[in-house]
């Protein structure tokens, strides 16, 4: 985070240097916030996560020096590639949670 930032403004901001995809073309999809703590590197770490949608599904993707690739998954395979039972299981509530609010 930086000084003066919220949860929120910092997940776009990270969004925007990592991914180059702008608040703007964004739909934040309300109700839904996850929040995983572990340690990397011997440091103590929160990431969070809220549901999100893409405006424009022909968005570019510009990838930070961080990241080497970007697929756009579906539930089943995403749960397949993450590496942590915790993440799994945000993806999986997350999942649930769009599949409540449709109904």
């Amino acid at each position: 985070m930086e000084p003066g930032e919220d949860d929120l403004e910092t997940a776009l901001r990270e969004t925007q240097e990592e991914a180059g995809i702008e608040a703007g073309q964004l739909t934040i999809i309300e109700g839904f916030k996850r929040e995983l703590n572990y340690v990397a590197r011997n440091k103590p770490k929160t990431v969070i996560y809220w549901l999100a949608e893409v405006k424009d599904y022909d968005v570019e993707i510009r990838l930070s020096h961080e990241h080497q690739a970007y697929r756009w998954l579906g539930l089943e395979e995403a749960c397949q590639l993450a590496q942590f039972k915790e993440m799994k299981a945000a993806l999986q509530e997350g999942h649930q949670f769009l599949c409540s609010i449709e109904a």
